[in-house]
Parts: structure tokens; C-alpha cells; sequence
């Protein structure tokens, strides 16, 4: 199964079913199920306590670091740009969106749905871009 390492808390707030909409600054053929893996990177506790984060991460040292903690279902991938095409991507932009991504020009919004945070973190260390879980869930 595919994997997509974040840092948190934007980890956390994608499996909880707040973050729908992930940008990246580059786009992925794969659709369907993609499992989340909070990076132990620790440069997201500069935001964690400023709102919108601090309304859902109460305490950032608690977060799981260095796991994957859910999944969700990547459904589509836009070009920034093409946001005003489309209704349906453009009324899921609310602040709190906003404020946890970057939609600067050449950038990529991830369509996310389907969030599920898994009750036992599977413990591992991640990697850049899209990678392979190949154990059981």
C-alpha cells in the first residue's frame, strides 16, 4: 500500500478528518488508498500553538512521531491554478484549509477522503515522496 509521510501535527489533523486537502509541490498518478506517516520531523511545535492548530493539537509532544497513524482515500490531484474550475475543491477552502496548506502557484492539492485514525500506530521510519507498506494493516 502506498504511504505519504507528513510532519505533524498536519499528520494528525489529515487522520482526523480536518486537513482534506494536502498541497505538495509535486503530483502523483496513484488514486485510492494511501496510508499517513508522521515524520519525527519536530518543525510543525513552531505552529501547533498558534489557531487554527492549537483549537485541535493540544499538546504537540503527545502527537505520534515516526508512524504511520491512518489512512485515507486520495481520490484526485489538481493543479493549483485550476482550483476556480472546480465547485466542489473550491468549497472545501476554509480558513482552517488555508492556513494548513500552501496554495502557492505551481503547487499540487491532494483530494483527501476517507479519513481513518488507526487506534495503534505502526511504528517505522518514513521517506520522502510516495513509498511502500508492504505488511498487513
Amino acid at each position: 500500500m502506498k504511504v505519504l509521510s507528513f510532519l505533524q501535527p498536519w499528520a494528525s489533523l489529515t487522520v482526523m478528518g480536518l486537513k482534506k486537502l494536502e498541497t505538495r509541490s509535486w503530483s502523483t498518478k496513484h488514486r485510492g488508498d494511501l496510508l499517513i506517516h508522521a515524520s519525527m520531523g519536530q518543525s510543525g511545535a513552531l505552529l501547533a500553538p498558534e489557531p487554527p492548530f492549537s483549537k485541535y493539537i493540544t499538546d504537540f509532544s503527545k502527537l505520534p512521531f515516526g508512524a504511520i497513524i491512518g489512512k485515507v482515500q486520495l481520490t484526485d490531484v489538481i493543479k493549483v491554478e485550476s482550483l476556480h474550475m472546480s465547485d466542489a475543491v473550491i468549497n472545501q477552502l476554509t480558513m482552517e484549509e488555508r492556513a494548513f496548506g500552501d496554495y502557492s502557484n505551481g503547487r499540487y492539492v491532494w483530494v483527501l477522503e476517507e479519513p481513518s485514525l488507526f487506534s495503534n500506530p505502526i511504528y517505522m521510519k518514513g521517506t520522502l515522496g510516495l513509498w511502500n507498506y508492504e505488511l498487513e494493516i
